[in-house]
């Protein structure tokens, strides 16, 4: 090993240390739960979280590959939708398209999109991300923890969607999250990352009327980390906002 290459593996290694430094400073698991992975190898740094490989309600965390198994039989042309009503923001998301509907989480949209989508083609575009299918008749779009996924499996599976820049759909689904961080759901997380949020039920013994997802990869360039954080009893913004707020400590100059 040259001694370039030992320096630069040092550094990476503090850098993980570093972080999950901060990550072990959040509250015990059952409020905090999170994964740390090297998002080029899916290789899992470190974790908290108990049975990462048990599938749990994500909900929106499942809107990129919707949208990626709706683009599979539409030539990757996506709609502009009117959002006025049936969104979790009551006075609507108005004229939007699937960037911004990414970004925003745009209920409305997301339904139109599962309307015109086969559970087929989302199946198949899971079984390509290595993570679990929806099931029969479950909400394509996440609604009501219908389509659980593994904590561990779906954070490799975003790792892939940002390997697999330059694929039909993709980049428009990666435009979607880097809007998301920086204005949209996770805008907590800020620029310079890709982001998405996600509420579902609680499945926790102590239970809370949902749970607040957020999935980050940083730098937004070919990212380095992904962390997927799970906060007990929040929405998925109050996820976003935690990661933001450790990623400004993680880049502070040490």
């Amino acid at each position: 090993m040259t001694l370039a290459l030992a320096v630069l593996l040092a550094i990476q290694s503090l850098d993980e240390q570093t972080l999950s430094r901060l990550l072990e400073s959040l509250p015990g698991q059952d409020e905090t739960s999170w994964l740390l992975l090297d998002a080029r190898t899916d290789r899992l740094i470190g974790a908290r979280w108990p049975a990462p490989d048990q599938p749990v309600p994500i909900g929106s965390l499942v809107k990129p590959f919707t949208a990626l198994a709706h683009g599979a039989s539409h030539q990757y042309s996506y709609p502009v939708h009117v959002c006025s009503t049936g969104c979790w923001l009551d006075r609507g998301h108005g004229r939007i398209g699937l960037v911004e509907a990414l970004a925003q989480s745009c209920n409305s949209y997301f339904e139109q999109l599962a309307r015109e989508t086969a559970e087929e083609d989302a199946r198949w575009v899971a079984a390509r991300y290595a993570f679990e299918g929806p099931p029969a008749g479950g909400s394509l779009i996440g609604r009501a923890g219908g389509w659980p996924a593994a904590p561990l499996k779906i954070a490799r599976a975003y790792c892939e969607l940002a390997r697999r820049a330059g694929e039909p759909g993709v980049d428009q689904v990666l435009g979607g999250m880097a809007a998301s961080a920086a204005h949209g759901t996770a805008k907590a997380v800020g620029g310079g990352a890709l982001a998405k949020t996600g509420t579902a039920p609680c499945t926790h013994a102590r239970r809370a009327p949902g749970d607040g997802f957020a999935i980050v990869l940083f730098p937004a360039k070919s990212p380095k980390f992904a962390l997927l954080l799970r906060i007990h009893g929040a929405p998925g913004s109050e996820a976003a906002r935690k990661a933001g707020e450790l990623l400004r400590l993680f880049r502070e100059p040490r």
